[in-house]
């Protein structure tokens, strides 16, 4: 599980080099306000940490989901370790946001960022080098990239749109199917989705036509792509420097409350990535009757950890940014030996 190791490990050093450059305030006074300081204190969400989180998630990141799904063979998406991948996460995912909203009573911002945590794995910083290293296939993470990308992302992305703007003072859409249409609407505004759209498009234009684009127009959108991960590591380490949000004022409850719903949520996030997601991707992909391979390959995506874009949609819209990120760093250390035990049993 060398490979692993070596993934996580470059990727905690990138984490480590943004929370010094936000303790030290090393963006500061460079072009960019400094932002939250180090009690915590806020400026309204400006600063270095919020800048470097809107860059990724308005350019960065939708230029490497074109650039990614318009160079995919669209057969990947078709074969029944897709299907179990797409079932068992949609079903984890409903019973998440379910959880957040009624049980532990969560408003629906911190519901979606929740679920976020939950289920939207980190396909490209460690599933992409799993799937290359232990399966010689790049493209095995592609059926878990499409679902989160075009069904997990802008249902709950709309909901933080929407989540956001009432508390902005917006008003509240109406009932029915106005309500739906809005909904999907501000799905499809983000930007993210949008450029997610536009490469499956093309990629559908090249699988009928037979047509694929030149590498010289895809070469910018790799280029400025290549800036996401990376950005998106960066706001994960600065935003671990700073305190935990008060839950109390976010959540509208005590402060003894609140730290104990942070608690759950994040126990939630642990149980669900580290534990049930793979036996259900094990279950299911049994009794579809998956070969070895294929079976591996499905439940070893289904251990992935909390992918750090949830902490940058997160940043990005202003909640549940602190636990979002304390989530990511519980299922990243705890899927090295589930990985390392899913190794041993399945590949």
């Amino acid at each position: 599980m060398l490979p692993v190791l070596t993934a996580i490990g470059s990727m905690a050093c990138v984490v480590a080099l943004g929370w010094v450059i936000q303790r030290t305030g090393l963006l500061a006074g460079r072009g960019l306000p400094r932002g939250i300081a180090r009690d915590g204190a806020g400026d309204g969400g400006a600063g270095a940490r919020q800048t470097l989180a809107t860059l990724s998630f308005t350019i960065c990141a939708p230029a490497l989901m074109f650039s990614t799904l318009a160079s995919t063979d669209l057969a990947h998406v078709l074969s029944r370790g897709a299907v179990v991948t797409w079932a068992t996460t949609a079903v984890l995912g409903l019973a998440t946001a379910a959880a957040a909203r009624w049980l532990l009573r969560l408003p629906a911002g911190p519901a979606a960022v929740t679920t976020l945590a939950a289920v939207y794995v980190n396909g490209g910083n460690i599933g992409l080098p799993l799937a290359v290293y232990l399966f010689d296939d790049a493209l095995a993470v592609v059926p878990t990239l499409l679902f989160q990308l075009l069904v997990l992302a802008p249902l709950t992305l709309s909901v933080l749109d929407r989540a956001t703007a009432s508390a902005d003072g917006g008003t509240p859409a109406r009932s029915g199917w106005r309500t739906m249409g809005q909904v999907f609407l501000a799905a499809f505004r983000n930007p993210i989705t949008l450029g997610t759209v536009a490469g499956l498009l093309v990629a559908v234009v090249s699988e009928l036509t037979g047509a694929r684009l030149p590498e010289v127009v895809l070469l910018p959108f790799d280029l400025i792509g290549a800036a996401a991960p990376p950005l998106g590591l960066l706001t994960f380490g600065m935003t671990l420097a700073v305190p935990m949000p008060a839950a109390d004022a976010d959540l509208g409850v005590t402060a003894g409350r609140g730290r104990r719903l942070v608690g759950w949520v994040i126990t939630i996030a642990v149980l669900v990535r580290n534990l049930l997601h793979p036996l259900a991707a094990w279950a299911l992909g049994s009794a579809v009757g998956l070969d070895t391979p294929a079976l591996a390959l499905v439940v070893t995506m289904a251990a992935l950890p909390t992918a750090v874009n949830v902490t940058t949609y997160a940043t990005r819209y202003g909640v549940f940014d602190g636990v979002a990120a304390r989530a990511t760093v519980w299922t990243t250390a705890l899927c090295v030996p589930v990985l390392v035990v899913i190794g041993a049993l399945l590949v």
